[in-house]
């Protein structure tokens, strides 16, 4: 198996962290392992891990974090074909693996097993959950993570040959759950030009895609990352829509300043939340770019209404989310060259900044129009994440 992975044209950066290291010895143990290996990373210790996916991780040992560790094998591994003279980016992988296995003292009753395995590539991104029984050791748990994680790359350097599990046959095994989704052309070049900006570290060049739901002109535009859309979005949107008598378009950045950049299996769970709202008179349209900020939004969407949250409006002006040689009257006068205005919407928990001066181009919306209650997409997550724990348990 590991003959036929250095025979194929792909090749790869792993990361690995809590367990399944293994694998790495025994991909380079049998010869060749350069053809596929560009580089394997263990990023052990959370400092390391925060450091590697650009942010603290709500649960270590999740499929998120994989998919979060994917996506930044996989940007290293353009950042690192860009050195060379190579222009194979449809066959760059990056894989991401994070585990919990058992310890070796002092293991709690009912602690969770569970292996995560995670790739990301030009058009697609993958996610395999393996879920263990409590009675194994930690060396009989590290044996099937190798085999897991051996397994899941031979299939992906592989993807013509129907390849079995093995370790499914293990009578420790408990659950496998995959997922995975495809991207066609426009949408995977707009994560490759994505990934090659935030490499560069130079200003973005916007980029936009129109997704093509509803026909109507892109003046009120709803930015966010929408995981998952939920009531106050959809209850802002509505508000927006009748003081304007226009439809809300909704835009998802690819890229985000302080987080990392969206797969496409998050992305489609994403537009799939908001599509439940497509037949509505509120739901325009749904663009994707590669637009963080929104000075970069403004090129995109000219003469607009940007909604935003006061959380949001606190960051506008803060110099950490300038573009490079930007100042606060720079961006000001840029937003005006646009003619961009913003609506501003008051959230819990997110007073607006005593020390700034609010500019003539935000509205606030009186707070007899909008109460928010403290729903938010992060409390949404944690909930689904604790029904999904019983489920496997």
């Amino acid at each position: 198996m590991i003959r036929m992975i250095h025979d194929s044209t792909y090749r790869i950066v792993l990361a690995i962290t809590g367990g399944g290291t293994e694998s790495i010895g025994e991909l380079l143990r049998h010869g060749r392992g350069s053809d596929t290996m560009i580089e394997a990373i263990v990023p052990y210790s959370k400092e390391s891990l925060d450091s590697f996916i650009g942010k603290e991780p709500s649960r270590y040992a999740s499929i998120d974090t994989a998919r979060d560790m994917a996506m930044s094998a996989y940007r290293h591994a353009l950042y690192l074909n860009s050195m060379t003279e190579k222009n194979d980016h449809e066959n760059l992988i990056g894989i991401g693996v994070t585990c919990k296995l058992a310890r070796i003292t002092n293991e709690r009753q009912g602690r969770q097993h569970e292996i995560h395995f995670a790739s990301q590539s030009y058009f697609k991104t993958t996610s395999s959950s393996l879920f263990l029984k409590e009675n194994t050791s930690r060396e009989e748990q590290e044996e099937i993570a190798t085999e897991f994680i051996i397994e899941n790359i031979a299939s992906l350097c592989n993807p013509d040959e129907k390849l079995q599990y093995s370790v499914l046959k293990k009578k420790m095994v408990k659950e496998l759950i995959k997922d995975e989704a495809e991207a066609e052309l426009p949408l995977a070049e707009l994560l490759l030009k994505t990934l090659e900006n935030i490499n560069s570290e130079k200003d973005v060049q916007p980029l936009k895609i129109d997704l093509g739901i509803n026909d109507s002109k892109p003046r009120i535009i709803f930015s966010g990352s929408f995981n998952p859309c939920h009531a106050k979005h959809i209850e802002m949107a509505k508000i927006a829509a009748g003081k304007y008598n226009e439809p809300v378009n909704f835009e998802i950045s690819l890229a985000n300043v302080d987080k990392p950049p969206i797969d496409y299996i998050s992305l489609k769970e994403r537009i799939n939340s908001l599509l439940k709202y497509r037949e509505e008179k509120y739901m325009g349209n749904i663009f994707l770019t590669n637009s963080p900020l929104f000075a970069e939004k403004a090129i995109l969407f000219p003469n607009s209404i940007f909604l935003i949250g006061t959380d949001t409006l606190n960051r506008l002006f803060n110099e950490k989310y300038y573009r490079n040689g930007e100042d606060k009257q720079s961006l000001l006068k840029h937003f005006q060259k646009y003619n961009i205005r913003f609506m501003v919407f008051r959230r819990n928990n997110a007073d607006i900044d005593m020390d700034m001066e609010i500019p003539d181009i935000c509205d606030l919306v009186p707070l007899d129009r909008y109460a928010d209650d403290g729903t938010s997409s992060t409390m949404i997550r944690k909930k689904r994440r604790e029904k999904c724990s019983d489920h496997v348990i």
